[in-house]
């Protein structure tokens, strides 16, 4: 007495042969492309300003990648010397676009924009 037949057999191998298959060419089509979304920067801060509005604190950092970026405590995660806080100090790290930096008027908050906010940063003792 035969437990499955040979017909069976052969379908359920050329099933599963199939499945792979499909499984192995899906695996490259849905592959993630990097859409930088996350950007490094580098260079030597020369100017730190306190947004009190967005509760921030906008760094302009002249060098290799300079800009002004936003360092918004609570997301940005700090490493090496915590010099983020003054004028002087090299950084190095990551942001993500976009950020902005608000102060008070007299109605409300006005702010200008900045190249993005900080997700990790390290800085040098000096």
């Amino acid at each position: 007495m035969k437990l499955f037949s040979q017909e069976k057999n052969k379908r359920t191998l050329l099933l599963g042969m199939v499945g792979v298959l499909l499984l192995f060419v899906a695996s490259f089509g849905l592959w993630v492309r990097s859409t930088n979304a996350i950007l490094g920067f580098g260079g030597k801060s020369v100017y730190v300003y306190y947004c009190p509005c967005s509760a921030n604190l906008a760094v302009f950092v002249v060098g290799v990648k300079g800009g002004v970026y936003t360092f918004q405590p609570g997301v940005s995660q700090l490493f090496a010397w915590y010099q983020i806080w003054r004028a002087g100090p090299w950084v190095l790290g990551t942001y993500a676009p976009p950020g902005v930096c608000l102060w008070y008027i007299p109605y409300g908050c006005a702010g200008f924009p900045t190249m993005g906010t900080m997700i990790e940063v390290g800085t040098s003792t000096i």
